[in-house]
């Protein structure tokens, strides 16, 4: 059966959401970093942040703001686009700037995902918007970022297709969406506990000190802030196992945990970005979305 959302994305696609936007380009060693957020009433909402290093720009940004990231992007004379995940937030621009000749590069399943039109949830389209679908080309294990390389590094968990990328001469690691924050403490519907745990793990395996991240990058003591998550979920992982021992529900293990954040988060996500959910993705594992199940099938 197909969720509510599948229906209703049409009309969310229509509707004139009355938000601007804010856009900034400032430097970091070789790298331009790009970051973007849309706003209401004054107020960002969620900012946004890739990076454009030598000719390859790491994630395309938001679409609501794609004026000026392709300006940004014709600037750096961008040639190719690296998506850490298919996410709207990440893929935004990608379809545009394929359009003017870069090439788009993604994960095996980040190819098939973002060759799809994937339907979104009323908050996806109120933060970010659109993503129009985009022909990709698997990502191979090292990309040229100018005169710097990159190593892909396995980054699976936030979402099934994610990657990261480590760039060993500058002691960088871009991370797409598997840091976040220190301490999270909500999680989307699908994303996957115990895989975003072994990404950490892999991630304090390598040497590097700025974590180039997506949404709350660290430009010093990255890897610390990633040993510093990591903690902090195995935390809640015994906490919620404890309490799923003495015969707690999903609700009352949530209200133990007392890091739930307002019930207008819930409200705005209809559900999709929850504490709720990860108690469950510890306790059951993660609830696949079914756009991506269809476009994946039986590789996920």
């Amino acid at each position: 059966m197909r969720p509510l959302y599948h229906f209703l994305d049409p009309l969310w696609r229509r509707f004139p959401f009355p938000a601007g936007h804010t856009f900034e380009a400032t430097a970091f060693q070789d790298a331009t970093v790009l970051r973007m957020a849309r706003t209401y009433r004054g107020r960002e909402l969620l900012p946004v942040y890739c990076y454009a290093v030598g000719d390859t720009l790491v994630d395309s940004g938001i679409s609501s703001v794609g004026d000026e990231v392709i300006a940004a992007a014709r600037h750096a004379k961008v040639a190719r686009v690296v998506l850490t995940h298919h996410h709207e937030d990440h893929s935004g621009n990608a379809a545009r700037l394929a359009s003017l000749g870069a090439e788009v590069l993604a994960t095996a399943p980040g190819v098939r995902l973002v060759a799809h039109d994937l339907p979104r949830r009323f908050y996806q389209h109120v933060l970010w918007g659109e993503a129009d679908p985009v022909e990709a080309r698997e990502v191979p294990p090292e990309v040229p970022l100018g005169r710097l390389t990159a190593r892909v590094v396995p980054a699976s968990g936030h979402a099934v297709d994610q990657l990261a990328l480590l760039v060993p001469e500058r002691g960088w690691l871009l991370s797409g969406d598997a840091f976040a924050a220190e301490r999270v403490k909500v999680f989307r519907g699908d994303e996957d506990f115990y895989a975003s745990c072994a990404t950490l793990e892999r991630f304090l395996t390598l040497d590097f000190d700025a974590l180039l991240c997506a949404h709350r990058p660290r430009f010093t003591g990255g890897k610390e802030a990633i040993r510093v998550k990591l903690a902090w979920l195995r935390e809640l992982e015994g906490r919620v196992k404890a309490s799923r021992a003495r015969g707690r529900s999903v609700r009352r293990i949530v209200r133990e945990l007392g890091i739930e954040p307002s019930s207008s988060f819930y409200t705005i996500t209809f559900g999709d970005v929850t504490t709720a959910n990860l108690v469950r993705s510890i306790l059951d594992g993660p609830k696949r979305r079914v756009e991506v199940v269809r476009a994946l099938g039986s590789s996920i």
